[in-house]
């Protein structure tokens, strides 16, 4: 089953509106998330870190490994079924699927791109395409496509406090301006469209009220200001007759305080993040360093229980009801230590049964 060609959708569309994204502030978060010396370091080592490629030993060639990171199955009552719905949901090299995860490739990337999204703006919307899917001569009624929708764009439908749909709109601004509105058809397409519950997938950050990028923002001033610091300096020991304000500022600032305003700033987002601090940053205690690393494990726990959750009670839900199902499967992982694996370590070492280089080659290095 192929994806349906993008201008035979009956619904949805998936580029941006700059003036939604603008008014809301979409445009800065993102922008911040993709700057090296900004945000994009706590954000992207946790999206790469919640399903990461692993070393695999090859059996039948020792010293050799591959690369992979199937951490998944399905929970079934009924085996002939499980190993269907693995075959198209978890299989990483599936061809009974056609591109279901776009660019995620496999389910832990998909996942990881809906993290991602949750990491910078705090909400994520998937419009799901079902349609029929003949696995060994077995009808099912399967996701076919899974296609982001832009926030700024959608807008969730409430009814005394339950979901009961998405409804998408763009701007006038936008409307007018977007020649695909025009050209996809003969006639003109609206720029809105309603969704029912089971057309959409829907995530927010289950952490806090903000994401953690915008939870960040007010201390990427002293980042920024540091960043800057540096260029002046090094043009005020160049530049040695100019008088311009900030070359003079900076030939007088020292590069310690300024690196110390920077350290705490930086301190601040990575535990906005539940992120490992800097090596260069502000010196800690071990115990602390070891404390700071096991919250950071135990926060991509929970990241990976969220996503999981979504996951079941959104997809596979919907699947067991569309295909009558008695019981809905469930998505299911496995690969990393557990959260009371990790508090029984760190207590372990801090009542002195584990020693330092224990708790790194036992915990850390393995988790």
């Amino acid at each position: 089953m192929r994806r349906r060609p993008y201008k035979q959708r009956e619904k949805g569309y998936v580029f941006d509106d700059p003036l939604l994204g603008y008014i809301k502030g979409y445009d800065q978060l993102e922008m911040a998330s993709r700057n090296g010396m900004e945000l994009s370091i706590e954000v992207d080592a946790i999206r790469y870190a919640l399903f990461p490629l692993r070393d695999v030993p090859v059996p039948d060639r020792p010293g050799y490994v591959t690369h992979e990171r199937n951490y998944f199955g399905i929970e079934c009552d009924d085996p002939a079924l499980k190993q269907d719905l693995e075959r198209y949901f978890t299989d990483e090299h599936s061809f009974y699927r056609d591109d279901l995860y776009g660019q995620g490739d496999s389910v832990g990337g998909f996942l990881e791109d809906i993290a991602w999204q949750l990491l910078i703006t705090g909400d994520e919307f998937y419009m799901i395409e079902w349609d029929e899917i003949d696995i060994k001569n077995k009808k099912y009624h399967f996701p076919v496509d899974f296609e982001y929708l832009r926030n700024e764009t959608m807008k969730v439908r409430r009814k005394r406090g339950e979901i009961i749909g998405y409804s998408q709109k763009y701007s006038l601004f936008t409307y007018l301006k977007e020649k695909r509105f025009k050209n996809w058809e003969e006639k003109e397409k609206p720029r809105s469209f309603e969704f029912e519950k089971d057309e959409v997938i829907y995530c927010q950050y289950p952490f806090a009220k903000k994401s953690p990028t915008a939870q960040s923002f007010k201390y990427l001033r002293p980042i920024k200001k540091f960043w800057q610091f540096g260029i002046d300096q090094s043009r005020s020991g160049v530049e040695v007759e100019s008088h311009y304000l900030p070359l003079e500022r900076a030939r007088y600032t020292t590069y310690a305080s300024e690196k110390r305003k920077y350290d705490i700033a930086r301190a601040k987002v990575r535990t906005i993040f539940n992120y490992l601090m800097d090596t260069n940053g502000p010196q800690m205690t071990q115990y602390y360093d070891i404390y700071t690393v096991i919250r950071y494990k135990k926060y991509l726990n929970d990241f990976r229980d969220y996503l999981v959750h979504e996951f079941n009670e959104q997809v596979l839900a919907v699947v067991a009801k569309k295909n009558s199902f008695a019981l809905a499967p469930k998505l299911v992982y496995n690969g990393f230590l557990s959260n009371a694996e990790l508090d029984e370590a760190l207590k372990n070492y801090s009542d002195g049964t584990m020693t330092f280089d224990q708790i790194v080659e036992q915990i850390i290095k393995k988790s």
